[in-house]
């Protein structure tokens, strides 16, 4: 029996489409640093896939660093954007978006502001590929993911129904949203924490874009790819 076919694919855009996680945990513990506070960190489930506004909050809320939340959170992303500014795609990652889009509609939902998103398409020459209305920044959802909301955006704004989205994430707060908007997702873990817990959370795994079978994107769009409980490694 034919899988149901995937009518537009969704991708998160940090961990998913460039390797900029890493520079995250970089821009919190130079930023508080700079506020008096050394060797500043949080666990990768409040920091992956979450907007710079929870981020702050949660910093705030560990004890401050003497700077309201909303300034706190205009300071993490303007020092991550400068380091992040080179930052390199994930393996295959504006290729196999070319090769989508001859099959799919395609969105990009982050957590990120839209100006990143629109900045970070440019640098990986993918502007073209994802319309305006399809990107969804943090900036422009009512709560961030594990909330729906972005998701249920991107589907609207693409004219799909949820049940025909894939959504490509890398982070549990990412995959959570997915599941909370009736999606089935890909699990993406060459830039992933918890690789064992976040794949349960999801419809497959992939370790990036090059491991993608032959003819994926063709075959998910017709139904004849059953990828549920895949592992491509």
């Amino acid at each position: 029996m034919n899988a149901r076919p995937v009518r537009a694919a969704l991708f998160d855009m940090d961990g998913t489409l460039i390797d900029s996680e890493v520079h995250t945990d970089t821009a919190i513990r130079v930023v508080g640093e700079r506020h008096g506070v050394t060797g500043l960190a949080l666990p990768h489930t409040e920091t992956r896939g979450r907007t710079w506004g929870h981020i702050a909050g949660v910093l705030q809320a560990r004890g401050g660093l003497g700077v309201d939340t909303a300034s706190l959170a205009d300071e993490l992303l303007v020092y991550w954007s400068e380091i992040a500014s080179d930052v390199t795609p994930v393996p295959g990652a504006p290729e196999a978006l070319r090769a989508a889009a001859r099959r799919l509609k395609l969105g990009v939902v982050s957590s990120s502001p839209r100006a990143v998103i629109d900045t970070f398409l440019l640098k990986l020459g993918i502007a073209d590929l994802i319309v305006p209305a399809a990107r969804i920044g943090g900036d422009a959802v009512r709560a961030s993911k594990p909330d729906p909301d972005g998701y249920l955006k991107g589907a609207r704004a693409l004219g799909t129904a949820p049940a025909d989205c894939l959504v490509f994430e890398d982070s549990q707060a990412g995959l959570m949203a997915a599941h909370n908007a009736g999606m089935c997702s890909m699990f993406i873990t060459c830039c992933a924490a918890d690789i064992p817990g976040n794949s349960a959370l999801a419809t497959a795994s992939m370790r990036d874009y090059l491991a993608l079978p032959p003819k994926f994107w063709a075959r998910i769009a017709d139904g004849s790819l059953d990828f549920a409980g895949q592992v491509y490694a």
